[in-house]
């Protein structure tokens, strides 16, 4: 079983990405044997609220239920954002809620980010948030470390926070390492354009092989040069599997949601 816990579909200005159709992503899929994604459509990043929870409904359809979704909470709009929330609870393909710390400019430890954290709570869902390490040549990245995050997951222990890209690159990987060591709430996945060796032999160790979840960042990145990272890690059979989708699968309740 593989599970792809973070993916997007959907086009977003300054992005380029392999194929926008869910059919082609789907094709894709299948070469690759991944049996179901988590997408969070782009559309819901940019505001477009409404836009973001209908595509999604559709991807999920024409997909079979392959395509599960997340949508995104914004905090400069959060009334309208909670609405389309709200409208998708209950939905069999609605699993998580997004939150992108840095494309919003908003602190992670914001107080503006409560009403999500508490509708996670309600719903019972995760909260899968962009993170990453401070960067000179793009700056807002500083709105969406790790460690931004620790009074809301110490707040909401029922809430799991998953770290999005796991930190992103290497000071982001280390404070990611050290959240979800304190807290049992927290996983990550691995999606992004960090192919460090040796990584995932790192984490393994660090926060157990049951909270790392495969994720490919699909249509912006290819979901091969993940996959071969989790296949040719340096750790137990067991393990990978846990990796490639046990961990997604259980996370995100995906029993009956998928065909």
């Amino acid at each position: 079983m593989i599970v792809d816990a973070h993916s997007h579909i959907g086009e977003i200005a300054g992005f380029d990405g392999l194929d926008y159709r869910v059919s082609t992503m789907l094709t894709l899929m299948d070469a690759l044997e991944i049996d179901a994604a988590v997408q969070m459509p782009t559309s819901g990043i940019v505001s477009a609220f409404e836009e973001s929870y209908e595509v999604s409904e559709a991807a999920y359809e024409q997909s079979q239920g392959r395509l599960i979704y997340g949508l995104t909470f914004d905090p400069n709009y959060a009334e309208d954002s909670l609405y389309w929330l709200e409208r998708a609870a209950g939905r069999p393909g609605f699993v998580a809620c997004k939150i992108h710390p840095s494309w919003h400019e908003v602190w992670g430890s914001d107080a503006r980010y409560d009403p999500v954290w508490r509708f996670a709570a309600e719903h019972d869902v995760p909260i899968v948030s962009h993170t990453w390490a401070v960067s000179a040549y793009n700056p807002v990245q500083k709105y969406a470390t790790p460690d931004q995050f620790a009074e809301y997951v110490e707040q909401y222990p029922t809430v799991t926070l998953v770290l999005g890209h796991a930190g992103g690159r290497y000071t982001g990987h280390l404070a990611a390492a050290e959240l979800a060591q304190r807290y049992p709430n927290v996983y990550v996945d691995l999606s992004g354009d960090a192919y460090s060796f040796g990584f995932i032999e790192w984490l393994v160790p660090r926060i157990g092989a049951e909270r790392i979840m495969f994720g490919s960042d699909i249509n912006w990145i290819d979901p091969r040069t993940h996959l071969g990272r989790v296949y040719d890690a340096d750790i137990t059979l067991a393990q990978k599997k846990m990796i490639l989708g046990e961990n997604a699968w259980r996370l995100f309740k995906l029993e009956g949601r998928c065909s």
